[in-house]
């Protein structure tokens, strides 16, 4: 069994990550909880009680923070103060000694104290290790590269601000002009448009495979880490066909290319469906996805639903939910 949850995140354009699953641990036969990033501070008591309501328990067996960008960590501080979390997996910029809001040294700090201070254990694995019989693997980033991003994001940090300046100005310049199409228009994905920034590919990579069925969640995690994630999962054995992708950064277009969606999940096939894909995004966030990402991820057999507003679920298994509705993926978008 394997229940993936998409909560709502943000009430207009704002935009967050708050993922919850509950699934079979393979090596015990036990049902398990984890929760990735928690959105923003307001966040945390929905997602308790989102934990109390559908999986039925208190308890959360691991948490993970993918980076801490406020919009993943802030509401991870409600989510261990209010359930019983054993394990919280979270990168520490200041064990590496940098200590600088470039880093969110500060934030991450906190985060852990929380955790001590409410009983929770708190790792700090990077790529290899494993939970849960080796079902969930940290797939990236490797100790290494996550030491050089940090020196990254306190090299760049002004420019990293500027970056962030310039996506917002051009997803606010096309957001009127994102429409649906009845057929595809046809890939123009011809790269990464740049990037993304340092911290954002200090995300931490998960991938999830449990009866048969395997699942990548990707933070914002952009090219570069993505790609190392898949090289470490190819070595390990674990690169098995994805049934379920956390498209990254919200479907940002600088986070994917075309040869890092083929590596992920193959060639393009049209209309064919081998999967399923889930993007986090405001209420209100009308300009994401974005349609190149969306209709790329699409025509590689992967239709993508949003939250916008709602939360959204996939699952093998688990438990009838007669309050939620059926999921209607994003058709194609004028590019």
């Amino acid at each position: 069994m394997i229940d993936i949850d998409f909560l709502w995140v943000g009430e207009k354009q704002k935009t967050g990550d708050a993922i919850t699953c509950q699934f079979t641990d393979p090596s015990t036969g036990q049902d398990v909880v984890i929760v990735i990033d928690g959105g923003f501070a307001d966040d945390g008591s929905r997602i308790a009680s989102h934990v109390r309501r559908y999986y039925g328990t208190d308890r959360v067996d691991l948490v993970i923070c993918t980076h801490p960008d406020d919009d993943h960590i802030r509401g991870l501080f409600g989510v261990i103060e209010e359930l019983d979390v054993a394990r919280l997996l979270i990168h520490r910029p200041s064990a590496y000694g940098y200590t600088g809001d470039d880093v969110k040294a500060t934030l991450v700090d906190d985060l852990i104290a929380t955790a001590r201070g409410c009983g929770t254990a708190v790792d700090h694995g990077f790529a290899g290790t494993t939970y849960f019989g080796g079902a969930l693997t940290i797939a990236g980033p490797s100790e290494s590269y996550y030491r050089q991003l940090l020196e990254e994001q306190v090299q760049y940090g002004s420019l990293t601000a500027s970056i962030g300046r310039a996506f917002s100005k051009a997803a606010s310049s096309v957001m009127e002009a994102i429409r649906s199409l009845v057929s595809d228009p046809g890939e123009t994905m011809t790269d990464d448009n740049g990037g993304t920034t340092p911290r954002n590919n200090s995300s931490v990579i998960t991938n999830l495979a449990v009866d048969g069925y395997r699942a990548l969640f990707t933070g914002d995690a952009g090219v570069p880490a993505l790609n190392q994630a898949a090289d470490h999962l190819d070595l390990a054995g674990k690169s098995a066909t994805i049934d379920f992708l956390d498209v990254p950064h919200h479907g940002s277009r600088h986070n994917l290319d075309p040869q890092t969606l083929d590596r992920l999940l193959g060639p393009i096939v049209g209309d064919l469906q081998y999967g399923s894909a889930f993007v986090s995004v405001g209420k209100e966030a009308d300009d994401f996805p974005r349609p190149e990402v969306a209709n790329a991820i699409r025509r590689r057999g992967y239709p993508v639903s949003a939250t916008r507003g709602q939360s959204i679920r996939w699952n093998r298994g688990g438990y009838l939910r007669p309050d939620y509705s059926a999921l209607t993926p994003i058709g194609w978008l004028a590019e």
